[in-house]
């Protein structure tokens, strides 16, 4: 019953995306490992983010070193690349381990997933208990129809799928995740405040992840719960015990709130922010944490207690500002709630990310022209904090199958694989060309406002091994230093960066040559004032400068 565990390689390493992008951590994963090793089953973990190597290679080489009965990865639905590779290596240098596969591209479309990708065994939904039901019995040919949620082939080769699996109700009793085996050590170690805005709140940041509470009980057309809806918390006392264990083992200093739904009940909020303040006197640590939140659970009561118990940034769900729109998405929130919870979060103080999305099945010109209305007179009050964007079709989701019911994907497999992130006009009422002027209006929204929001590195040095960038930020007008920070280079380009004063979010630029200062300015002249047509014209004008 030897099984190893391959976290996919969720975006290819170079030295830039090394240097720049956080490395996600599993956590999904990381709790089935923690399963499997409560019963007894022997596990080990292939974390394909945390190594330069070839994917192919690296995987041969560790299926050398030991004999493996049991292959486990999954993802996503975004991931099927990734994970189809890790599969087709598998397959190929260690053909007798059995390949089991789960996470949301599995209990989205298990179907899908196994005509194309031809694993031994799916695992539908929560997977802790299944995993461990599925190794056991397989060991010892039980018969595989008693355990639930799971997929397997039968004789004749044909996709067999289980009843559903009930899911987990005492979340308390499960086991910590093994962050140990997914190589969190390595990801806090080499962890900087230029890898994320989130993060650029400390010098030195080491951030946990934390799960509080499963699923949501909501039905927003735009989401898909892998794990069902039924929504679980885990008591404050089991939250404060792994977070106290944490913290001894990891010396962290940020807590990454990853509930798709935490602000779902008042006083539990208020009992957490509570125990964390006591929980920081304990440890003689300041603890920092963030979170997600519904707007229609923020006042101002609550705010207060969540910025006085160290929540430096919280990620509001916003979606749209017209009423229209919110109630096709089935978001069961209203626009003066939207305005409501940024104002108060903003006069606390706290900074705070959103986004509003754009293309929804009600979306007309009119109620895309309100969301923009509300976002360029309130943007001084959040810079890039809140982003514009289009709503995605993921599979599972209510509107995933109205594209299939429209005709607006044809091809489920060829979508997932090379077309999930393309936009797609899912309006019931808006043309091609409205469409098209959408998505012309959006960007110009951004330029708008893009001097504004925009500021280069008024210094940078290097002292004592660290990296020290200075910026005065254009909202406030103070200046932040950020140590132990990689500034951005022209080939990466401009990065969101929270000021360490007033909290809004904006872009630091590069630091780069007066000339190519000018050159960018130019170009932004031309968008600006000449429109498209002006852009050449001042092209040749900067090529004559150049050459003087």
């Amino acid at each position: 019953m030897n099984v190893l565990i391959v976290v996919p390689r969720f975006k290819e390493t170079d030295e830039l995306t090394r240097i720049y992008t956080p490395i996600f951590i599993p956590v999904g994963l990381a709790y089935i490992s923690a399963a499997l090793k409560e019963a007894g089953i022997k596990s080990a973990f292939l974390n394909l983010n945390l190594c330069r190597d070839d994917v192919e290679e690296k995987i041969k080489k560790v299926l050398s070193q030991e004999d493996y009965g049991y292959v486990l990865t999954g993802g996503l639905s975004v991931h099927y690349k990734a994970v189809k590779r890790c599969i087709q290596t598998v397959r190929k240098y260690a053909p007798p381990a059995r390949v089991v596969l789960g996470g949301g591209m599995i209990s989205s479309q298990p179907e899908l997933m196994w005509k194309h990708l031809r694993p031994d065994y799916l695992v539908i939904g929560e997977g802790e208990e299944t995993i461990v039901d599925l190794v056991k019995c397989s060991e010892q040919n039980d018969d595989l129809s008693l355990i639930a949620g799971i997929g397997y082939s039968s004789r004749e080769g044909e996709l067999v799928l289980t009843r559903s699996r009930y899911p987990i109700e005492n979340i308390n009793a499960l086991p910590w995740p093994d962050y140990e085996g997914v190589g969190l050590d390595a990801v806090l170690n080499q962890m900087l405040p230029s890898q994320s805005n989130i993060y650029d709140v400390l010098d030195h940041p080491r951030a946990y992840p934390l799960i509080a509470s499963r699923s949501c009980p909501y039905q927003c057309t735009f989401c898909f719960h892998p794990i069902g809806n039924k929504y679980r918390q885990r008591s404050i006392a089991n939250i404060m015990e792994e977070l106290r264990h944490a913290h001894n083992r990891y010396r962290f200093n940020i807590i990454d709130v990853f509930d798709e739904l935490f602000s779902h009940d008042k006083q539990r909020v208020l009992e957490f922010c509570k125990s964390i303040k006591e929980l920081s006197i304990e440890l003689k640590t300041d603890i920092k944490w963030n979170c997600q939140m519904r707007v229609d659970t923020t006042d101002e009561e609550l705010m207060e207690s969540m910025k006085d118990a160290g929540l430096h940034c919280l990620s509001l769900g916003l979606e749209s500002y017209s009423q229209t729109v919110l109630t096709s998405m089935r978001k069961r929130i209203k626009p003066s709630q939207i305005d409501k919870s940024i104002n108060i979060a903003r006069r606390s103080g706290m900074a705070i990310t959103g986004n509003f999305i754009f293309g929804d099945r009600a979306e007309t010109l009119e109620t895309a022209n309100e969301t923009l209305d509300y976002w360029k007179k309130n943007h001084d009050l959040f810079g890039t904090s809140i982003s514009l964007g289009f709503i995605e079709p993921y599979p599972g989701t209510a509107l995933y199958k109205h594209c299939l019911s429209k005709g607006l994907i044809t091809d489920e497999i060829d979508f997932v694989e090379n077309h999930i992130f393309d936009y797609i006009n899912m309006s019931e009422t808006m043309t091609a060309a409205e469409f098209e002027q959408l998505k012309r209006e959006i960007h110009k929204a951004y330029l708008g406002f893009e001097k504004k929001d925009s500021a280069w590195p008024s210094d940078i040095s290097f002292n004592n091994g660290e990296w020290e960038v200075r910026v005065r930020c254009p909202y406030c007008g103070k200046e932040s230093l950020y140590r132990n920070y990689i500034p951005p280079s022209e080939k990466e380009g401009r990065r969101h960066i929270y000021c360490r004063h007033c909290k809004i979010r904006f872009f630091l630029l590069p630091h780069l040559s007066r000339r190519e200062k000018m050159r960018r300015s130019l170009v932004r002249i031309g968008h600006n004032v000449l429109g498209d047509s002006g852009i050449s014209y001042l092209r040749k004008i900067y090529k004559t400068i150049k050459m003087l």
